[in-house]
């Protein structure tokens, strides 16, 4: 009986915690995925620049431990990457939604400066325009081929227009990467201390443009 006392009596003795092992603040398990963080790192990213964000900053800004976010990631690279993956992919999608091989040269290009545009108003997408200066060798040929999908796009749609007479210009090439630093340097001024609503944006880049090439 005294052995069933001492049993009954160890049982309901509350658990003690060890000094120290308050759990750490943070997100809870399975309420970070990687959707959210690549936002927090390509908002870092933008922000503070690519090369002076580290994996760490990226894991403080998520409340988790560094090895959680190995559990989705392998490196820094790695989200930078898939940043680029998304935006493209999103792009064709905004492009196949409103574009028509039937439509002039002009409007066709005109399609692409505003989806364009649009993209890159996004933290995450915008990372297609990432400095490859920073990637390793295969990071750098992965985001290349991107670019170049997005530059061919764009040039054949230019070709269309001359083609077709609603746009006059020398060289699609050299019109090709006017369009491209003009629109890609606004990651740099469009900031939440200067944010201008897209499509005002899109539709002075595009009056900028096509005025100037485009036949009256």
């Amino acid at each position: 009986m005294a052995e069933a006392s001492k049993k009954t009596g160890a049982a309901s003795t509350p658990t003690q915690k060890r000094p120290g092992s308050t759990a750490r603040p943070g997100r809870k398990r399975g309420s970070v995925n990687k959707e959210v963080i690549m936002g927090v790192a390509s908002t870092m990213f933008r922000e503070r620049g690519y090369d002076r964000t580290s994996l760490d900053d990226i894991a403080a800004g998520l409340s988790i431990t560094k090895p959680s976010l190995y559990y989705h990631f392998a490196s820094k690279e790695e989200i930078l990457l898939e940043c680029i993956a998304r935006g493209y992919i999103l792009f064709q999608q905004k492009i196949a939604d409103r574009d028509d091989i039937r439509l002039p040269g002009r409007e066709r290009v005109r399609i692409f400066i505003e989806c364009y545009v649009d993209l890159l108003q996004d933290n995450v997408l915008s990372m297609i325009v990432a400095d490859e200066r920073v990637m390793s060798d295969a990071g750098k040929a992965k985001s290349r081929n991107y670019k170049r999908m997005l530059n061919r796009d764009l040039l054949d749609r230019l070709e269309v227009g001359r083609k077709d007479g609603s746009l006059a210009f020398d060289d699609a090439r050299i019109i090709s990467f006017g369009i491209f630093g003009m629109v890609n340097w606004m990651t740099h001024w469009q900031s939440a201390a200067l944010l201008i609503e897209p499509r005002t944006v899109s539709n002075q880049f595009v009056a900028m443009i096509l005025d100037g090439i485009g036949k009256p």
